[in-house]
């Protein structure tokens, strides 16, 4: 039997609660206007039928499929880690190359624990915040911890953008890291 660190997926309640008040006003105006009651039935039950589909799809937990950087995602949230044989300064440089070679992100922050980036917009997604925290894990390993929200707080899916992002970035890093490597 094999095991797997995904946690259970979740139903995410935010989204339901975002279509009852259109429900609670297509009722309201439906009984207004004067409607039949199967006509007010189905204008309640499509805003809480959408609701409870972004609800099921924004809470559901996936992990990358080739299980590049233990990836793994909720909804529009995507978290992963890398390890790397290079000192945390060494992590530092390489991210800066990484960025520059890299148009869709942008190096917002950096310090000596901590780095912040942005995304941008795209057709799957308003844009994203990534997060990478550096621990050193011996003086010449770092483990790099990320984690990559959408910009737009309300945002349930991402169609796997977030994920793409991360892989993206972690990737490019362990590439400068690996060359830096080699080099010295």
């Amino acid at each position: 039997m094999q095991e797997t660190n995904v946690p259970p997926s979740r139903f995410r309640w935010s989204a339901l609660l975002w279509f009852l008040p259109a429900a609670l006003v297509l009722l309201v105006v439906g009984i207004w206007v004067g409607r039949p009651w199967w006509a007010l039935a189905l204008w309640v039950v499509i805003p809480v039928g959408f609701g409870v589909v972004i609800g099921v799809l924004g809470g559901r937990r996936t992990s990358a499929p080739d299980d590049a950087y233990a990836i793994t995602s909720q909804g529009a949230r995507s978290e992963g880690r890398l390890e790397v044989g290079v000192p945390v300064e060494q992590v530092m440089r390489s991210l800066r190359e990484a960025v520059e070679e890299l148009p869709r992100f942008t190096l917002v922050e950096l310090s000596g624990v901590e780095a912040q980036l942005t995304a941008r917009m795209n057709m799957k997604s308003w844009g994203e915040r990534i997060t990478l925290r550096f621990h050193p894990l011996e003086p010449t390993r770092t483990e790099i911890e990320a984690r990559c929200e959408p910009r737009l707080g309300t945002t349930m899916v991402d169609y796997g953008q977030g994920a793409k992002d991360l892989r993206t970035l972690l990737g490019a890093i362990e590439q400068h890291t690996a060359r830096d490597q080699h080099i010295t």
